[in-house]
């Protein structure tokens, strides 16, 4: 039987009546609060009792002092004497246990008690949650900015949608919480002056859905990121989502172990930035020098596949399965082709790249054709046309020095309902196509001029969702 265990609480910073009734619900369960961690509240277990809680708030407290100031000792020497007991602290908030079936209120003046709350929340509340919420602000202006420049990209990834989801959910909590503190802080301080405390209203099943929300994106992530991620792509998440943990974990320990040492709350508070940013800096310069190595030595290729060396690097043998290859279209002598294919995949895009080239070490190696193109599958009708817009205004992008252009080719050939060739305006129309079969966009590079027998083959086989 575990004697603790740990839990993530959705309640507000100034709910301090919520958290008191929520914290003797679980004493009757027989779990009493040990501590408040960036990772859960902690609990340990207790025979079942009733219990009253009471949360106070101590502006002048840091979560970065060594131990209780001689004035919190006193006030905590004065609720000893009351009866309440000290359950655990958190920066400003401190949270009392008191054994007795009618216990005195540790605060009986409501203007008094409702400014060390307005105090305590300008100091940790306020500043954390506007930080928070400027976040995912800047996050939501890059999503839009992303949707316009780079749709097919965008729609296709569920990291990317996870990520743009998750904050817009954090911005909408911190929108929330701001509004739902100022919003009870004037009436609270309407009813301080006829001598009442108002509580808040909690958040609390508000903050539980976000969380849910939250939790049920990052599953639909995690299970497309297994499903259709390559080697390369899982370490890299993986990676990832044990980077910011890290960070915390070192950064908290450090804090601890200045606090143990009795450091000061300036030292504490200096040396503890500091850490944060070369831990964050270290730790991702090892990932990333970790991946560029593990990578150059092939380490990320799929169970089964071959690799080979070239110019001191291993290079892996992929023989994905494509829809097209080479050998549909053209004569082949050279037998030792790689076939790639890459993608992501969302709810409303697919976006795969296939890609037939030779190995580096084969004879002739710039000689031989190649075949790349891209299939991109339109799960939302609405998305179709920027989509295809999108795709149309890549390819008039893609010399730096001078504008090309797609421009409108028979589409019957193609088994295609539209039809595009990239035109260069100094070397003239280029072997790049823009194929649209209803739902499919397909980009296409081919070496060569193709037969009406070859684009019949292209439509027939890229035509396939």
């Amino acid at each position: 039987m575990r004697e603790r265990k740990r839990r993530v609480e959705a309640y507000s910073f100034f709910d301090h009546k919520g958290i008191a009734a929520h914290l003797e619900y679980m004493a009757a369960k027989g779990w009493m609060i040990e501590k408040l961690t960036n990772f859960g509240w902690v609990y340990r277990r207790i025979t079942p009792k009733k219990l009253h809680f009471a949360v106070s708030y101590y502006p002048k407290a840091s979560e970065f002092d060594p131990e209780p100031s001689e004035e919190q000792q006193v006030f905590y020497d004065f609720c000893r004497h009351t009866g309440w007991k000290l359950a655990c602290a958190s920066g400003q908030m401190q949270i009392f246990y008191n054994e007795g079936e009618n216990p005195t209120p540790i605060e009986t003046e409501p203007q008094l008690e409702l400014e060390a709350i307005r105090a305590s929340a300008k100091k940790s509340f306020i500043p954390s949650y506007m930080l928070l919420l400027a976040i995912a602000l800047l996050n939501g202006i890059m999503l839009v900015f992303n949707l316009r420049e780079d749709p097919i990209g965008l729609l296709s990834s569920p990291s990317r949608l996870f990520s743009g989801f998750a904050f817009l959910l954090l911005g909408i909590l911190c929108l929330v919480e701001l509004a739902s503190y100022f919003l009870w802080l004037r009436r609270a301080e309407k009813r301080a002056e006829e001598g009442e405390f108002l509580p808040a209203c909690s958040t609390s099943k508000f903050q539980k859905a976000i969380l849910a929300m939250i939790l049920l994106g990052a599953v639909y992530w995690a299970v497309n990121f297994i499903a259709f991620g390559n080697p390369l792509e899982r370490w890299i998440g993986i990676l990832m989502c044990l980077y910011v943990p890290s960070v915390i974990l070192i950064v908290n320990g450090v804090k601890n172990y200045l606090k143990r040492k009795k450091a000061s709350r300036g030292v504490n508070r200096a040396v503890t930035i500091l850490t944060s940013f070369i831990a964050a800096f270290v730790i991702m310069g090892a990932v990333t020098l970790g991946i560029l190595k593990a990578s150059s030595q092939g380490l990320f290729a799929e169970r089964g596949e071959e690799t080979y060396e070239h110019g001191g690097m291993r290079w892996v043998i992929h023989e994905d399965k494509l829809p097209l290859v080479l050998e549909d279209l053209i004569e082949v002598d050279y037998d030792g082709y790689i076939r790639e294919k890459n993608g992501d995949e969302s709810l409303f895009l697919g976006n795969f790249e296939m890609r037939q080239y030779p190995r580096l070490d084969a004879d002739s190696y710039a000689d031989l054709p190649r075949l790349e193109y891209t299939l991109i599958e339109v799960k939302i009708p609405a998305f179709y046309e920027m989509c295809r817009n999108r795709l149309i205004e890549e390819g008039e992008q893609i010399h730096p020095l001078r504008t090309c252009q797609y421009q409108p080719i028979e589409a019957s050939e193609w088994g295609a309902l539209e039809a595009y060739r990239l035109y260069d305006p100094e070397y003239g129309p280029g072997n790049q196509y823009l194929l649209c079969y209803g739902h499919v966009l397909v980009e296409i590079y081919l070496d060569w001029e193709p037969t009406a027998s070859q684009k019949a083959v292209v439509g027939e086989r890229l035509n396939i969702f």
